[in-house]
């Protein structure tokens, strides 16, 4: 339930917080249900926990540019935090929920999986992991990148029917499952002044002969890809250039033609059905800009939707591209606007729907709803609220940047990280 504030203190949080016309101030409508510094928050499939990490120290040996950290659990619908695991590094992607109530984290150089009724045991083969994560959908694929021969990374998988793990491919950078979890894709070969190439392998279980099949070769010299959130498509930068984290952005289903886009890209998205590709271009005639651009995937045919771009993506549901323009000097407060994400027609513009806006997410399950976080002039965190039907209603204040999000199954309810000392904490909040 929403806590009234008088007007007069509204007029003092809105001096505070940098208000404007389309907002109000926050009044906390969460609930604690943990205390504490906390980071990296994530849900369980079916929202009933959520977990993070906390409590971080120096970890030993490691002087201050290292922590080690607790890795804690609670359910959403009350009951205390549980310490499921210690010796966490403080980054993203250390753990992952593998079901509602088993979680594999890695600690140390050796990776676990823990259900939150028993104690960690150790993933055979997982030894010097520092990457992970499971295939979407039925089957649960666990893969991770491990220690190989003479120290290189192998792409290990473990399947539901086997104890071990199967090396599908080695000195792999990075990797991810495609939407239905029937493929990984991966860079693989990277050495001093040599990008890596990007490959394709299928995720299943071996062939008659008990052999994994050999990685299919997509392109060369690629730095970052990823896969369209509904499909098998694939975009990726090739020619990288790691000083700039840029690249000429190229599309393709694996095994069909690639489209070429754009050179000097440094950021992408493809559509969930993998239809169009939003990315930023940087362009230096006449002047520098950050050029936002808009095409459909099977061809290159960009449209320009601003020069001052900053976050952007599309919606669950693939009918909007959301973006973030006009940022102040600093860089948190822009103006978040959507487009049609065919492009817009003709005498059409976007459609400004917030000013001030230091981030958002998007709810997967009514695409027409955004949380959208506010600037503080106060620097503390970022002031939370949702945009629904066109309007805003406040959540809470001075929330952690990066740490809302719509918990499964169907978003109604909105977990985050409070990063004020004396409220510090892990808050649950109603969105009806």
């Amino acid at each position: 339930m929403r806590i009234a504030t008088p007007a007069a203190a509204l007029a003092v949080l809105c001096l505070a917080a940098g208000c404007n016309s389309r907002t109000a101030p926050a009044a906390p409508a969460g609930k604690r249900i943990a205390e504490g510094p906390a980071q990296f928050l994530s849900a369980s499939a079916d929202g009933t926990r959520v977990a993070w990490i906390g409590g971080c120290a120096p970890a030993p040996g490691g002087g201050n540019a290292r922590f080690a950290c607790a890795l804690l659990a609670a359910p959403v619908q009350g009951g205390a935090a549980q310490r499921v695991a210690e010796g966490v590094a403080a980054t993203a992607g250390t753990f992952a929920w593998g079901q509602p109530s088993r979680i594999v984290f890695a600690a140390g150089s050796d990776l676990f999986v823990t259900s939150m009724d028993g104690a960690p045991v150790r993933v055979r083969g997982g030894g010097g992991a520092v990457d992970f994560a499971f295939s979407p959908g039925p089957g649960r694929t666990l893969a991770a990148l491990v220690r190989g021969a003479g120290g290189a990374r192998d792409l290990a998988v473990w399947r539901e029917a086997e104890g071990g793990p199967v090396v599908l491919a080695r000195d792999v950078a990075s990797f991810a499952f495609s939407p239905d979890g029937a493929l990984l894709a991966a860079i693989v070969g990277v050495a001093p002044g040599r990008d890596g190439d990007l490959v394709v392998v299928p995720a299943g279980p071996a062939g008659a002969e008990g052999i994994a099949p050999p990685p299919v070769v997509v392109a060369r010299a690629v730095g970052e890809f990823r896969w369209a959130p509904g499909a098998n498509r694939l975009a990726w930068l090739e020619g990288f250039d790691p000083r700039i984290r840029a690249g000429t952005l190229v599309s393709a289903v694996p095994g069909g033609p690639p489209v070429s886009f754009a050179p000097r890209v440094t950021a992408f998205e493809l559509s969930p059905s993998g239809d169009q590709v939003a990315f930023v271009r940087h362009v230096t005639e006449s002047t520098y800009a950050a050029q936002l651009e808009l095409s459909p995937s099977q061809a290159a045919v960009p449209g320009t939707l601003t020069r001052d771009a900053a976050s952007f993506d599309f919606s669950p549901d693939g009918r909007w591209l959301y973006y973030r323009s006009g940022c102040a000097p600093s860089g948190d407060g822009c103006a978040l606007f959507r487009v049609p994400a065919a492009g817009l027609g003709s005498g059409q513009s976007p459609e400004r729907l917030a000013d001030g806006v230091a981030g958002f997410a998007l709810d997967r399950w009514r695409p027409d709803r955004v949380l959208v976080s506010f600037a503080r002039r106060d620097g503390t965190g970022v002031d939370l609220a949702l945009w629904s039907g066109g309007k805003f209603v406040s959540l809470d204040d001075t929330v952690l940047a990066g740490s809302p999000r719509f918990l499964p199954p169907d978003g109604r309810r909105v977990a985050y990280v409070v990063s004020l000392p004396t409220r510090a904490g892990v808050y649950l909040a109603d969105a009806p």
